[in-house]
């Protein structure tokens, strides 16, 4: 059975300047963004919410629940029991299924997808879209060029990562933005960009200055087991 969407989020959480597409239910968007770490199996669900509790006492409200190696049913089982947390706690839930899920899932209408507060677009699928997915309260993507944030604004999306903006461990071999770079590329879409790439809590004010809305990060906003 699908899950209600969350109501507005506690007062801790910050209000973007525009409600995306008319919808004035929208709860507000935070400033910190936690994408969620893989997992590999069913049988790791259980420390895994273990640990999103611990996020979400933290202040937490915005979740990105981000998996690569899950199968359907596994990630059902996950997003179930993240939206069951995240919905308690008054926060927002983003899915972000492996490849093969989004596939199967994105614009079913058969009632068998969690009914989260938004889905997230990888850059790839960001790209092969005509149009925004719908029956979606929010739906956010991946960019990293100013030709994929120009898709995810032609799109009407509601907000973007940009990423990688410093080195970080989760791709080192990537080549970072840096800040200049950053505050070039988040100065050409109207949407709400989140800084992504190592990135902590205490980077949100120089996010802030470079033009982003927010930080996203899963390193440093995951408790340790």
């Amino acid at each position: 059975m699908p899950i209600r969407p969350a109501g507005t989020s506690r007062e801790s959480a910050i209000t973007h300047d525009t409600t995306p597409h008319g919808q004035p239910d929208l709860p507000a968007l935070p400033r910190q963004l936690l994408v969620t770490p893989d997992i590999a199996s069913r049988a790791q669900i259980a420390a895994f919410a273990s640990q999103l509790a611990q996020a979400l006492a933290r202040g937490i409200r915005l979740v990105q629940l981000r998996n690569r190696s899950l199968d359907a049913d596994g990630y059902r089982a996950l997003a179930e029991s993240a939206l069951a947390l995240t919905h308690a706690a008054d926060a927002q839930l983003i899915l972000n299924p492996p490849h093969d899920v989004a596939d199967r899932w994105l614009g079913a209408t058969d009632g068998t997808v969690p009914q989260a507060d938004g889905w997230h677009l990888t850059s790839a699928r960001l790209m092969a879209c005509e149009t925004r997915p719908s029956g979606w309260k929010r739906v956010s993507a991946a960019c990293h060029d100013a030709t994929q944030l120009a898709q995810a604004t032609r799109l009407g999306l509601d907000f973007v990562t940009l990423s990688p903006v410093l080195a970080t461990a989760t791709h080192p071999d990537a080549t970072p933005l840096g800040w200049p770079a950053f505050t070039a590329l988040a100065a050409t879409t109207p949407l709400p960009v989140f800084a992504l790439g190592g990135m902590r809590a205490e980077t949100l004010a120089s996010a802030r200055n470079a033009g982003a809305y927010g930080v996203a990060a899963i390193r440093a906003f995951w408790p340790a087991a």
